[in-house]
């Protein structure tokens, strides 16, 4: 009962920190505001998440998740693991550029470096589930390129309005540089990756999405 309660209690700090950081980005929120709208002294929401970075993770960690979740749907479940790479990137940064809150959460992320450091942990535990990390050769080669496109894209995704950039552009480039750089896959295959996953998500309703991340902390 203890841990349930336990449970219960972080994920409510978890869902005040995510509304926080929609409404005013992470360098506008303390520890005390979260502490304040979670109905707790900040002393007690330091002994769940010690320090804000600590919450900033488990943000990232769910956020990503949920959108991991979205890609076992019916559209998406028989595609190919980059093609599904490449629609996991998309739908994150296309919800920030749809949603300002969202946004302000998506740059919250990428201006931190362990938050960036668990994107791509994400992404490499992901593939490990797809049963396809053996193939792709070293694992230190696949990590190093992980870190690579997913810091490299952050930095497009933020300057993107400068470079004239949308969310498609920077997840072709990102599953492009990828492929091609760190996995030396040819230029044929690539580009088959990149207009599967375009062919669906142009079917895609992106409706949908808002609601599964607004609930990732209901569980």
């Amino acid at each position: 009962m203890a841990r349930q309660k336990n449970w219960v209690r972080r994920h409510e700090i978890l869902r005040n920190t995510f509304m926080l950081l929609k409404k005013r980005g992470m360098e506008n929120v303390s520890l005390q505001m979260i502490a304040d709208k979670s109905g707790i002294s900040k002393s007690l929401l330091q002994s769940y998440y010690p320090h804000k970075n600590l919450l900033i993770t488990a943000i990232v960690t769910n956020f990503m998740t949920a959108i991991l979740k979205s890609l076992n749907s019916a559209e998406f479940k028989d595609l190919n693991e980059y093609s599904k790479m490449k629609i996991f990137i998309y739908l994150i940064l296309e919800q920030g550029i749809q949603d300002k809150g969202v946004e302000r959460v998506v740059k919250s992320i990428l201006s931190d470096n362990e938050s960036l450091d668990r994107w791509s942990q994400i992404l490499d535990d992901w593939l490990k589930k797809e049963g396809v990390k053996h193939d792709l050769g070293n694992d230190r080669q696949v990590q190093i390129g992980l870190s690579f496109i997913v810091t490299g894209g952050g930095s497009l995704y933020i300057k993107r309005n400068e470079l004239n950039l949308d969310a498609d552009q920077i997840s072709d480039i990102m599953v492009k540089t990828f492929m091609s750089t760190f996995l030396a896959m040819d230029e044929s295959k690539i580009n088959q990756v990149l207009n599967e996953a375009k062919s669906v998500l142009q079917e895609y309703e992106l409706t949908t999405l808002p609601q599964t991340i607004n609930k990732m902390f209901d569980e």
